[in-house]
């Protein structure tokens, strides 16, 4: 109802010096442009066509096809750490007895893929969810080449983007690699998590013993694809990535279509997320062994997590991540806080998107259980 009339043309433009500051009715944004993207470049090259066609400005185009499908009132902007800038998402002001919730997305994403949670478990508190340094609009600086470098890093940038926030206490929610960073943070700075909610994380077992060697087939094909990040195909496929992301993706469609109505949109958010810069995929690249199992696997070291703090281990049956870590988790913390472990029968590895209603239902249920921890 009214939708086009809340989301519609820009209405004011302000240009104070590098800053350009775009206004919409209920959608505001900070973009930084470089000298190539900004709107009085000039010059032979913005007249070339472009290898991979994408630019953080494409970027932030295509983030805001997708968020504009939110109906709450949002705020954009870059928080300030000294690792980098970090893009955040903020809806309206804390609300009393409601903790606010943070949300760190997955491998591979941004902001714009909560766009059918965002409204829902925003409802009765401040949300906030940002760009993890290295993905989406968040700066893509080099990381250490160690993985003890890598997750200082990570926990470095994310505690001092909460110190710019001034959130003392909070629930914590992480997907997949962003599980695996919550877990670190929480493991770090356990005052400030008041909740910690794992969404298929990422990282957690570790890696199987072999009792016999790989085949030959295998070994080969792991031996030509380690020198390679995770989306390098897709950068390498240059003009036709978009097309590419279409074609490999074709569920990405069908697991947004209950509230994007625009069908490329999230696919096309994808392509330039991950046709940027591969920082992030670098950093993650470090952590991970062959197979995709964690060199430093979460489970070991979940029993030095404060025993204090309860956890929300939220699943999907269908999902390619060993669905009996929530469990794990729950035996290693018997007689802590405690561990509820939801598994979502429906849902694979992108629970949210995936089943989002019960998704939603499930966060909201299990904040606002724990609103009163101190």
């Amino acid at each position: 109802r009214d939708f086009v009339l809340k989301h519609k043309a820009v209405v004011s433009t302000q240009s104070t010096g590098r800053r350009y500051m775009t206004t919409t009715h209920e959608y505001s944004s900070t973009i930084e442009l470089t000298d190539e993207e900004s709107p009085n470049s000039s010059g032979l090259t913005s007249y070339l066509p472009r290898w991979r066609p994408t630019s953080s400005t494409d970027l932030a185009q295509a983030e805001k096809r997708v968020l504009k499908f939110v109906k709450t009132p949002l705020k954009l902007y870059h928080t300030l750490t000294s690792l980098g800038k970090i893009w955040t998402l903020r809806t309206g002001a804390g609300v009393p007895g409601k903790k606010p919730l943070v949300m760190l997305h997955g491998m591979g994403a941004g902001v714009g893929m909560w766009v059918q949670n965002i409204d829902e478990v925003s409802r009765d508190r401040q949300l906030f969810a940002f760009d993890l340094l290295g993905f989406g609009r968040s700066s893509r600086p080099d990381f250490s080449d160690t993985e003890d470098g890598v997750e200082e890093e990570y926990i470095t940038s994310i505690e001092e983007w909460r110190k710019e926030h001034n959130l003392t206490k909070f629930h914590l929610l992480g997907h997949s690699f962003g599980g695996y960073l919550a877990t670190l943070y929480t493991l770090k700075y356990p005052q400030h998590v008041s909740h910690l909610i794992l969404a298929d994380p990422w990282g957690m077992p570790e890696c199987p013993e072999r009792t016999q060697p790989l085949p030959l087939r295998y070994r080969v094909v792991i031996g030509v694809l380690k020198p390679f990040n995770i989306f390098s195909g897709l950068r390498a496929a240059g003009p036709l990535g978009p097309r590419l992301v279409n074609k490999m993706r074709p569920d990405l469609q069908k697991k947004f279509m209950r509230n994007v109505k625009d069908v490329t949109a999230v696919p096309n958010y994808i392509y330039h997320c991950n046709v940027q810069h591969p920082s992030g995929e670098v950093a993650f690249k470090t952590l991970h062994l062959e197979l995709g199992y964690a060199k430093r696997p979460l489970l070991k070291r979940m029993g030095d997590m404060d025993p204090s703090i309860p956890i929300t281990y939220i699943g999907g049956a269908q999902s390619w991540m060993d669905p009996s870590s929530g469990i794990r988790i729950q035996e290693l913390r018997e007689g802590l806080a405690p561990v509820h472990v939801e598994l979502i029968l429906a849902a694979g590895h992108h629970v949210y998107a995936d089943e989002p209603l019960e998704f939603n239902r499930l966060v909201n249920a299990s904040c606002d259980m724990y609103d009163a921890e101190k």
